[in-house]
Formats: C-alpha cells, sequence, structure tokens
C-alpha cells in the first residue's frame, strides 16, 4: 500500500556550518538562496542544500547497508556498484543491458533504501521516491515560512529569532610554510636545502630592492585565507516527502533517517570541528522505538535497535550472498 510521509525537521548546528556556495577573491562564501520576506523585499539566507541533505541520507544508509550485507571489508565492491551506492550511479550500459522488469523487482528487495532514493542501472535511469528540501536558516528573514510548531518551539524555550547576518561569521585562517622554520628546514635533504636557503635569501633581496616582480618569484608558500560559516547553535529548518509503497521500504526510510540524524555532518572542513548537526525536534517520522538521533550507523547490530530498524537488518542480511553476487555484476 503506497504512504506518504512529510517529515519536518528541526536541526541544530553543533558545530559552526561551512557550507560554501564559491569564493570571492581569497573569501569562501556561504551558501545562500534567495528568500521573498513576508513585508515583499528580497533577501538571500544561509542554507544548506537538498543535495547535500540527500547524499548525506544515501551514504549513512548505503554504510548501514553494506554492514548489514556483510560487505564492509576491503575489496568488497566493483566500481560500478560503489558508483551506485554512495553517488547513484551513471547511465553506462549499452541497448542490451536494460534492464527487465523482473530485474527491477530484485534490485528494490535487495536495496530497498535505493528503491527510495533511485539510481542509473544499466541504461536506464529509475527515479527515486524521496523530495528532500534544502535546509533553511531559522531567522527573522524565513520566520514566515516555518511551520507555527517550530515557533511555538523558540517561543516554550525562550528563543528570538535574530537576523541571517547575525548568523554568519568570518573566519581567518593562515596556511603556515614550514620551510621558514629553521628547526624544520634541518630536516630536509641536502639539495632541497640548498634550494630552499637560495629562495629565501632571493626574497630578502627583493625585499630590500622593494622588487615586487622578485618578491613574488620568490615568495613562500603561507597563505592566509577567510571563510564563512553559520555559527554554532544556529537552527534549520528542513522536510523531506517520501512515498513508500511496502513495510521494508517504510523500514528503510527509518535506517536512513537514523542513520544519517545520528552522526549529520554537512560542508566542508569537517576535519577541523565543522559540519555537525543535531536533530531536535521532528514532525511526522512516526518511531516505534529509538528515536531518530538513537542509532549508531556501524552498530546497527545491537539488540536495543528499533523494531523497523531490526526487521529492515533481518532483510538485509538474510540475502547476503545474493546481494553479494548483485553487486559483482551490476551495471551502474
Amino acid at each position: 500500500m503506497m504512504e506518504q510521509h512529510k517529515i519536518e525537521i528541526l536541526l541544530r548546528a553543533e558545530q559552526p556550518i561551512a557550507h560554501a556556495e564559491g569564493t570571492v577573491g581569497n573569501t569562501s562564501v556561504v551558501m545562500r538562496r534567495k528568500v521573498r520576506m513576508s513585508d515583499g523585499r528580497w533577501t538571500k539566507v544561509p542554507i544548506v542544500t537538498g543535495d547535500t541533505m540527500r547524499h548525506g541520507l544515501r551514504e549513512a544508509a548505503s554504510y548501514a547497508y553494506l554492514q548489514a550485507a556483510g560487505l564492509l571489508d576491503a575489496g568488497s565492491l566493483s566500481e560500478s556498484a560503489l558508483r551506485l551506492l554512495f553517488s547513484g550511479g551513471m547511465v553506462t550500459g549499452a541497448a542490451g543491458d536494460a534492464m527487465r522488469l523482473d530485474e527491477e523487482r530484485q534490485w528494490r528487495d535487495f536495496a530497498p533504501h535505493l528503491a527510495l532514493l533511485g539510481g542509473c542501472i544499466g541504461n536506464r535511469i529509475v527515479p527515486g521516491k524521496i523530495e528532500c528540501g534544502d535546509a533553511w536558516l531559522v531567522c527573522d528573514e524565513t520566520a514566515h515560512l516555518v511551520p507555527a510548531w517550530i515557533r511555538e518551539h523558540l517561543e516554550a524555550q525562550g528563543v528570538e529569532p535574530s537576523g541571517a547576518k547575525s548568523h554568519v561569521e568570518l573566519v581567518q585562517r593562515v596556511r603556515m610554510d614550514p620551510t621558514l622554520n629553521p628547526e624544520k628546514r634541518n630536516l630536509l635533504t641536502s639539495g632541497d636545502s640548498e634550494k630552499v636557503e637560495r629562495r629565501l635569501l632571493a626574497s630578502d633581496a627583493a625585499s630590500h630592492r622593494d622588487d615586487a616582480r622578485g618578491k613574488d618569484d620568490a615568495k613562500s608558500t603561507m597563505m592566509p585565507f577567510t571563510y564563512e560559516t553559520v555559527a554554532a547553535g544556529s537552527l534549520f529548518y528542513w522536510t523531506l516527502t517520501v512515498r513508500t509503497h511496502s513495510q521494508i521500504e517504510r523500514d528503510a526510510l527509518s535506517v536512513m533517517l537514523s542513520a544519517f540524524l545520528a552522526h549529520a555532518r554537512v560542508g566542508g572542513k569537517r576535519g577541523t570541528g565543522h559540519g555537525l548537526l543535531r536533530a531536535v525536534e521532528a514532525r511526522g517520522m512516526r518511531r516505534t522505538g529509538a528515536t531518530p538521533a538513537g542509532m549508531d550507523a556501524l552498530a546497527l547490530d545491537s539488540e536495543t535497535s528499533a523494531p523497523e530498524i531490526q526487521r529492515w537488518i533481518d532483510h538485509v542480511a538474510s540475502r547476503r550472498e545474493a546481494i553479494r553476487s548483485w553487486l559483482s555484476t551490476v551495471i551502474a
């Protein structure tokens, strides 16, 4: 039976979000989208794109899938299988590789999360059933666009929205050049040490002559750079609509959301304390056990898993050998 799910989630940035739309000079600029305010004026508001959120769902679900199927070991996947699971595949097959109806039923059974996300298999593009929106910054400019329950939640917490600009922080960092440190230069081989010494001497001489061209030719690799972030503590409103046609697809949806929200990271600079989101409140997530953020994607065999998660694990585990064979031959 077909069911339509509208899921709304309020997310909080546990760390600054460095999700960029491009650079201006040497500055990375945060991703923004144009929005019409309640008074009719236009402005731009920081977002996390629906593409990024959808990819997070795909990646989290695919890792969970590979664990349940016993395929997380090195050397388990073909290039096509890797593309299919982590980027949706690509149209690579010839006319003779057209997917038959029974083959389509088979892969929907083997990988129910892909039935929701869609992908390219053989020479066919199979549409997904998830409509994933942008995650909008909750601020003065978007207050009229978010649902009433979010406004009520903020009021209950004593939180007053502020303007979008107040959420954006400009950060400066410097990429250092180790050759400027005499102690580190002692580690160089004799040939490289002489080359670096010549460059440093040439840089000093150019500075004394006020020779701009010479200074540029002999400059070090030290580089200051700046980037915008959405500050930690900022709230985002994210919504997705999903159509499911079976119990296993509904279970796959629960696994996908749980695995992603357990440790959702978006944007860049993830290795330096950026990008972590946490679900604060949600609507439309009909759970029968653990909370959305209560499941670690690397511990899916936990006995405390919610019933829908356990059903999904059992479904995938019971087809391990068939899934392994299918992934070894899939064209995507």
